[in-house]
């Protein structure tokens, strides 16, 4: 006899606002509806549907009830701006995610992946929403790997956050992003003293450390190896943050994260290791306290 489980389960959370968001609700409250007849003439959706999809959104805490209309609470903030990446979140993006999941099935057949509107803003709100704890976590981390260093490059770190706790600590930081990533970051970074460049992760200028997260998992075996190759030739210590197989929990999951945006791929821990050790020469595989990702750690031997 099976287990019984009583407790509901939490792809409600993600599966109601993306459901919203997909009939159009979210758009419409996020403009110019309040009441969920509003919503049924905005988009098409049966009047008793969108009560019923409006009281759901109540409880769960994404609506207020402002006297006979309904307001977006905070949690969909994200939905009504994009210009500050700060407060976007983490939502649009689990939406973004969620869309690809659904879409798997025919990606895995050959179909391309879905690319939801402001994906890429979605995906920076997302990192910018990082716990803090877990940015102190994963920068003391890759401190260890060069404690004496001074110059530091941190690849694919989107919105900053460890850079600037790079720079807080004494080092002169570059953040290297691609050209889109970089543009729509510069405004939020502008005042602090971290030089922006961008480039791809193979194109590292001369540092004494040399940061990459979750770079690796973007790229197949071929491409994350070149970018293994570049930083031992950039730096004498690395730091790869990501997910690893037989290293990372979860790493599985991950991997289908990427089989869902149709590019990389969640690779093998000892793999990774040996890819890292050709490279520096000592290397080695750590967990990162109160952080979803492992490190992979490159040292020059002397």
């Amino acid at each position: 006899m099976p287990t019984q489980d009583r407790s509901e389960p939490g792809w409600r959370g993600i599966a109601l606002p993306w459901a919203a968001r997909r009939c159009g609700a979210l758009e419409a409250l996020a403009t110019s509806s309040g009441t969920p007849e509003d919503i049924a003439e905005a988009t098409g959706v049966d009047e008793d549907a969108a009560e019923r999809l409006v009281a759901a959104l109540e409880s769960e805490g994404f609506l207020a009830r402002v006297g006979d209309e309904y307001e977006p609470t905070n949690r969909l903030l994200g939905f009504l701006t994009k210009t500050d990446l700060r407060s976007i979140g983490r939502l649009p993006a689990e939406l973004d995610a969620f869309d690809r999941w659904v879409a798997l099935p025919g990606t895995v057949a050959g179909k391309a992946p879905p690319e939801p509107p402001d994906a890429l803003r979605n995906r920076l709100g997302r990192e910018a929403a990082a716990d803090e704890t877990r940015v102190r976590s994963e920068v003391t981390t890759a401190v260890y790997a060069a404690p004496d260093g001074e110059r530091v490059v941190v690849v694919g770190d989107g919105p900053g956050r460890r850079a600037v706790e790079f720079h807080e600590r004494g080092w002169d930081v570059t953040l290297l992003d691609s050209e889109a990533r970089i543009d729509a970051v510069e405004p939020l970074l502008r005042r602090e003293a971290v030089e922006l460049r961008g480039g791809d992760p193979t194109d590292l200028p001369d540092c004494d450390l040399a940061v990459f997260v979750g770079t690796l998992s973007e790229r197949d075996a071929d491409g994350a190896r070149a970018v293994v190759e570049a930083a031992g030739r950039a730096s004498p210590a690395a730091v790869f943050l990501d997910a690893f197989h037989g290293e990372t929990d979860g790493a599985a999951l991950a991997d289908v994260d990427r089989l869902a945006t149709g590019a990389g791929r969640v690779h093998d821990a000892e793999t990774v290791r040996s890819w890292v050790a050709d490279s520096f020469g000592d290397a080695a595989m750590e967990p990162v306290p109160g952080s979803p990702m492992s490190a992979a750690v490159g040292r020059a031997i002397q």
